[in-house]
């Protein structure tokens, strides 16, 4: 399972929650692309079975929650109906900026976003496992044989 995981970060939050999705990744044995979305490697996103697309949470502490990076995100090519999972940090409260991130993925990028997930910054890797396991499962894809090998020697 080939996996490109995309990220757009401000101050380091999302990237490394970019790097715990990858990692989490890799121990399933997926083959796993980490960039950053300013530079995404348009090869491996042509090839990819399954792609995590990251940013953060943008406005007022209370109020006015959306997607951070979007003239960066904007930027991205279209993704046809390639399964996505689509991840937000924040640092106080989310709002419902998750939904607005997934509605973009799907209606201006055309990715079929099958889990997404927010990560409190200074929480992390809390959930992320879970968020790649339901990712993976929601897209339909089969774990990497390595990963399955290893599930029933265990």
């Amino acid at each position: 399972m080939k996996v490109v995981v995309l990220f757009e970060s401000r101050t380091g939050n999302t990237e490394k929650a970019a790097e715990y999705i990858a990692a989490a990744l890799e121990r399933v044995g997926a083959q796993v692309i980490l960039a950053p979305a300013a530079w995404p490697p348009l090869d491996d996103l042509a090839e990819a079975d399954l792609v995590f697309i990251g940013t953060w949470v943008d406005g007022a502490i209370v109020a006015g929650h959306r997607p951070g990076g979007m003239s960066v995100l904007r930027r991205l090519p279209m993704l046809w109906d390639i399964p996505v999972g689509a991840f937000m940090t924040y640092a106080i409260h989310a709002g419902r900026a998750d939904r607005r991130f997934a509605r973009f993925l799907e209606r201006d990028k055309g990715a079929d976003v099958v889990a997404t997930a927010m990560f409190n910054r200074s929480r992390l890797p809390l959930g992320i496992p879970e968020f790649v396991a339901d990712a993976i499962a929601n897209s339909g894809l089969p774990l990497p044989e390595s990963s399955t090998e290893d599930a029933a020697a265990g």
